[in-house]
């Protein structure tokens, strides 16, 4: 297909604002879509994300793996057994959708209109992905010990805390020793990791400082408070599909985006996907769906 994405977005014929029984473009559209929700949510960059023909999945693991070492030459190692243990997911469906109304295209503001609108779309449902996705980390974090204050407090000790997340993931979790972290804050206690500071002969932030002894990387959300997905806490984990994963569903029997009529009062645009993660479990001595991986530090703000 040749079309550039501007083409592509501004996609409009007489009888609507679509081109009719395109389906390469209103696949592409979708897909830009789903593309762009995934890019602006923060929490993709935790784990791994991908794309599956499946809603429900069992994951089975056995107990602890074993490597006998040495052996006599007529010697054999027993095996590890397999499916003794497992855990699941289950996908589960989301849904965004907005008329575009006649009025709107006869005051000659269609276009406009309509990608503020789908663009809307993109970030509600990043925003869902956001909480989704975070959420899950918060309840799979096994441990967690409280702040020695709010972050930013007097008495607040913002690079012990952090130090000893660190600390507590790599004793507990099946780890080398040697992985990047990924630290979860409220947007709100940004200002305590950017304060600057003398570290031995240098100057900078209590970020910059962690990112480059302890390569950990800080995100911020939004999503905190009393009905947040992260509370007033913040989360530690060793970031990537091997400790969490987020799935959306790309297979067949569903149709993704819908386009309507409604008799004199415009189009109505649907966009559906089901979506759904799940905490890896390593048998490292944590709970059920939860990993040892993951680190909870209770009360950075009030």
């Amino acid at each position: 297909m040749n079309s550039t994405l501007e083409e592509i977005l501004n996609v409009e014929a007489a009888v609507g604002p679509f081109a009719p029984g395109d389906a390469v473009l209103e696949q592409t559209l979708r897909d830009f879509i789903q593309l762009q929700s995934n890019t602006i949510a923060i929490a993709t960059d935790l784990v791994g994300v991908r794309s599956v023909p499946w809603l429900n999945f069992t994951w089975y693991t056995g107990v602890i793996g074993t490597f006998d070492y040495p052996l006599d030459d007529v010697a054999l190692t027993d095996p590890t057994n397999i499916g003794t243990q497992n855990y699941s997911t289950k996908l589960e469906k989301g849904q965004g959708r907005v008329t575009f109304l006649d009025a709107v295209r006869l005051r000659g503001e269609s276009f406009e209109n309509i990608d503020r609108q789908q663009l809307g779309i993109v970030r509600a449902r990043a925003d869902t992905i956001d909480n989704h996705i975070l959420s899950t980390l918060y309840a799979g974090a096994d441990n967690s010990v409280a702040a020695t204050d709010v972050f930013g407090g007097g008495s607040a000790d913002e690079e012990g805390d952090i130090l000893g997340m660190m600390d507590d993931i790599f004793a507990n979790a099946k780890v080398s020793g040697n992985e990047p972290l990924a630290l979860v804050l409220p947007a709100d206690k940004r200002s305590a990791i950017l304060n600057t500071t003398l570290y031995g002969n240098v100057v900078e932030s209590l970020g910059d400082h962690l990112a480059r002894i302890a390569n950990l990387s800080i995100y911020y959300t939004r999503d905190y408070g009393t009905t947040g997905a992260i509370g007033n806490d913040a989360i530690m984990l060793v970031p990537g599909a091997e400790t969490a994963e987020f799935f959306t569903y790309n297979g067949p029997g569903f149709q993704e985006t819908e386009l309507t009529r409604l008799p004199g009062v415009g189009y109505d645009w649907l966009l559906t996907g089901y979506m759904g993660s799940v905490i890896h479990e390593h048998q490292d001595g944590a709970s059920a769906n939860k990993s040892h991986r993951i680190f909870k530090l209770t009360g950075v703000r009030a």
